[in-house]
Parts: structure tokens; C-alpha cells; sequence
């Protein structure tokens, strides 16, 4: 059993010129992503892993939401994942080593989000994330596949989508 946790960074300031990459969170997006640390611990959410964008708000994500996950996580900062696309992203879940079972992305739309609405098929997950995979959402999802290669091939289980609003 595998199961994969999609987070987007928590909001930030408005990129105005300056370097993207360097863009720092917001006060909602300080408030927002400890909340949803909390909410993955309360849900069980909790990762052996986690890859984050190279980011400057994805990485202040991380270290909102890390005091929630316990035990502590092994923590990746991975240059690729900054605004990488859907299928970057699940080729990089399906080259995870086989003894993680549970690892969080933590990265950007519309990767996200298009990887997100690929996992999660139909049904009324499928329509919320679809309607809207706001900053700081995580989309949650399992895997019967014994490895992650296989379960990168799906199929995946809706499991949880969380949104700041929604907790």
C-alpha cells in the first residue's frame, strides 16, 4: 500500500518583477499552512517522505507543516519539482524507493493540480479539485500496488482534499 500526498505551497506575495523563485509566503499563507499540518495529523496524512520544490514558498511551506508531522519525515529539496509538470512529477513518485510508503510532494500549479484531477478519476473529489486546487490544498491518495512503480501506473483512490477554507 502507497499513499501520496499532494501539497500546494501556501500563498504568497505577488511575484512584482522580481525572481519568482524567490517569492516569500503571504501572512495568509504563514497562517494557512501550519492549519493544514495540523489537519494532516489529525487525518493520519503523515509521510516518510517528502520532496519539496527548491522554491522559496514551497520550502517556507515545509517548514510550517513539518512540526505537525510526526514522527519527523526525511525532507528533500528537489530542484525539478519547481513548476514541474503532472507527468514529471509521478515519474518522480514511481522511482521513490520501495521501503517510503507514504510521500508528500509539495510544489506548484498547474502540475498539481492537473496531476491531482489524472489520480483522482471521478467522482466528488474529483469535482472539487477540479473546480479549484487553491494554495495551500492537499490532495490525498492511495495505492494497492506493492511498489511504487506500479502504483505510479494507477489505479489510485481518492482519499481527502483539503483545502485552508475547508478545515
Amino acid at each position: 500500500m502507497k499513499r501520496l500526498f499532494l501539497l500546494r505551497h501556501a500563498k504568497a506575495v505577488p511575484g512584482h518583477g522580481g525572481r519568482d523563485h524567490e517569492r516569500a509566503l503571504a501572512d495568509r499563507g504563514r497562517s494557512d499552512a501550519p492549519a493544514m499540518g495540523r489537519a494532516m495529523a489529525r487525518r493520519g496524512f503523515l509521510p516518510d517522505l517528502v520532496l519539496c520544490s527548491t522554491a522559496k514558498r514551497t520550502a517556507e511551506t515545509l517548514d510550517l507543516v513539518l512540526p505537525f508531522l510526526t514522527p519527523a519525515p526525511e525532507c528533500r529539496l528537489e530542484p525539478g519539482l519547481y513548476h514541474a509538470e503532472a507527468a514529471a512529477i509521478l515519474e518522480r513518485a514511481a522511482a521513490l524507493d520501495g521501503a517510503v510508503n507514504a510521500a508528500l510532494f509539495i510544489g506548484h500549479n498547474p502540475g498539481l493540480e492537473e496531476l491531482a484531477l489524472n489520480l483522482a478519476g471521478d467522482g466528488p473529489i474529483a469535482m472539487r479539485i477540479e473546480e479549484k486546487f487553491p494554495t495551500c490544498a492537499l490532495a490525498a491518495f492511495e495505492s494497492a500496488a506493492p511498489d511504487w512503480r506500479r502504483a505510479a501506473a494507477g489505479p489510485w483512490t481518492p482519499l481527502a482534499f483539503l483545502t485552508p477554507a475547508s478545515l
